[in-house]
């Protein structure tokens, strides 16, 4: 029979928690990765389908827009299709230009992960 002394004990305890505290640490290392590349694809998504909306509705805006002024050029200035064709145009240009501007925020916005892990 083979007797171990208590110190063989606590050198074979302090290599297996020594092991566990080793990978424990590489599943956290790890799962830290995973968790911020999760995020920045989040971020990523988020980025695209706010730029294909706000990009829609720049289009559609600043098209109404121009065809409302079109509209107004061909009727003329001094005549009341101005006020039904001129205001409206303007409306649309201005949200038009606005939904642009969104458009150009959010494709210039980077993924910030100190400030996501707040």
């Amino acid at each position: 029979m083979t007797t171990h002394s208590h110190n063989e004990k606590e050198e074979r305890g302090g290599i297996l928690s020594s092991i566990k505290t080793r990978v424990a640490d590489a599943i956290g290392a790890t799962r830290s990765r995973v968790d911020h590349f999760q995020a920045d694809v989040e971020h990523r998504m988020f980025r695209l389908l706010s730029m294909l909306i706000w990009g829609a509705i720049a289009i559609v805006c600043l098209s109404f827009g121009v065809v409302l002024a079109v509209l107004t050029m061909i009727f003329g200035f001094h005549l009341p299709p101005k006020y039904a064709f001129g205001i409206p145009a303007l409306v649309f240009l201005v949200v038009g230009a606005i939904a642009a501007l969104m458009f150009r925020v959010k494709k210039a916005s980077k993924f910030d992960a100190a400030k996501r892990k707040r």
